[in-house]
């Protein structure tokens, strides 16, 4: 969502309107971001497999991401 459709639905819907959409925008955001994060800690656990702690800890990060967002999705 651009700056000039969050300005177009706070002058048509108000200030509500405005909040929800800015609210929308940032969790769209925040999940964008968790998503690549957590294809990351894929990646290095894919590309660069390693055995004993760091594999492991590649593990538990994708996982953590992965749980954290869909406790706060819910």
């Amino acid at each position: 969502m651009s700056i000039d459709e969050v300005l177009k639905i706070a002058a048509t819907f108000g200030p509500d309107s405005l909040r929800a959409a800015i609210e929308q925008h940032v969790a769209e955001a925040v999940k964008r971001e968790r998503d690549e994060c957590a294809r990351v800690c894929d990646d290095i656990r894919a590309y660069r497999p390693t055995t004993g702690a760091g594999g492991l800890i590649a593990e538990e990060c994708a996982a953590a991401i992965r749980a954290r967002a869909e406790k706060e999705t819910k």
